[in-house]
């Protein structure tokens, strides 16, 4: 009796050692997304703001599973909505050269919807991303899997499926309701991501991708998404010397009872360092609705909405960072007037804690 309390002692202390252990490994990190947009047509939403303010929680659970809970607050309309952006167990380690996710989670599609705003290179969405998958991009419960090919090139394939109720943040729009949002779909969303890493030595490195996503929702509305995106980085210890991000998309909607709808656009960014601190980089965006008609006799309406955005970031430390950058849009339809808009952007993006890295 006494040979087996003692065991029993022994296990249980052990046991506590390692939770422990687990308990000490977990990290939080915590990241506050300050803005202030100087609308030149708009000023009513001239406002010093928090656009948003995140809290992190990651580390493992045991040996071979991790975990990752991010709570975050969004500014709507001077209301902040607090929510579970993302709430996922992930292992790389139960099957060998691959990973997976299962919860909630920013979709592994492009780059954008992979990173969350305040890490992005630029302050505001270009307008392909807004469009397609909102300011903050696609969130939604389901499952991921991720495997590295054993070829002489690297190529890493993800695919995903994930509930489709809804596409976007749930908090985005209300008017989302009105669109199937949060029923049944006839298809959940479902996605495929390849991607391609070349590593050119001291001149840099391309990692780029090709994508398809699609769904159908509860109303039928059919939705594919095409696209590719491109990061070339030149990197000198932790300075990004050179950065070109690039993405382009393509859309297609079928709704019931109605002409099919297509869209198509891109945005390329190209940022140098001017110092260790100090980066410049200028946004070109492309964005077309191609299935648009005149309303008159029912004829193909060219359009194009171009837009610039140079953006200046000064880095105070890796905790801290300041940008301005000023959008120069323009919309143009066939036969009718341009209209432009113009406005200048700051931001304060401070970074508490220790803060996952991203891929590449």
């Amino acid at each position: 009796m006494k040979k087996f309390f003692v065991a029993t002692v022994v296990a249980l202390a052990s046991q506590a050692v390692f939770a422990q252990g687990i308990l000490q490994n977990i990290q939080t990190s915590a990241a506050l997304d300050i803005t202030a947009p100087i609308d030149f047509e708009h000023s009513e939403d001239n406002k010093l703001d928090i656009r948003s303010a995140e809290v992190m929680f990651f580390g493992p659970l045991d040996p071979t599973f991790d975990a990752t809970v991010l709570l975050a607050a969004h500014n709507e309309e001077g209301v902040f909505v607090a929510e579970l952006e993302e709430a996922f167990l992930s292992s790389s380690k139960l099957i060998p050269s691959s990973r997976f996710k299962l919860g909630k989670f920013l979709l592994g599609v492009g780059r954008l919807n992979q990173i969350h705003q305040h890490d992005w290179a630029f302050i505001s969405a270009p307008r392909v991303q807004a469009e397609f998958f909102g300011d903050e991009g696609v969130a939604d419960t389901g499952g991921e899997f991720s495997v590295l090919l054993p070829t002489d090139s690297y190529w890493d394939i993800t695919v995903g499926i994930t509930n489709g109720y809804t596409f976007g943040h749930g908090h985005e729009s209300h008017e989302e309701h009105e669109h199937g949002v949060g029923e049944r779909p006839h298809v959940p969303t479902h996605y495929i991501h390849p991607v391609n890493f070349i590593d050119f030595g001291d001149r840099g490195a391309l990692q780029w991708g090709m994508n398809y996503l699609g769904r159908t929702d509860a109303e039928g509305v059919k939705t594919q998404l095409y696209g590719l995106d491109f990061v070339f980085k030149k990197q000198e210890g932790k300075t990004v010397n050179f950065l070109f991000q690039s993405e382009l998309w393509y859309r297609n909607l079928d709704t019931p009872g109605e002409e099919r709808g297509e869209e198509i656009g891109a945005y390329f960014y190209p940022q140098t360092s001017l110092t260790q601190q100090l980066f410049l980089g200028l946004r070109v965006d492309l964005f077309s609705e191609l299935s648009r008609k005149f309303a008159s006799d029912g004829s193909k309406q060219n359009n194009l909405d171009y837009g610039f955005v140079p953006t200046l970031t000064y880095k105070h430390s890796e905790f801290t960072w300041f940008r301005v950058a000023y959008t120069y849009d323009v919309q143009t339809y066939q036969d009718e007037p341009s209209t432009t808009s113009q406005k200048i952007e700051f931001q304060l993006v401070s970074i508490l804690g220790a803060h996952p890295a991203h891929s590449f």
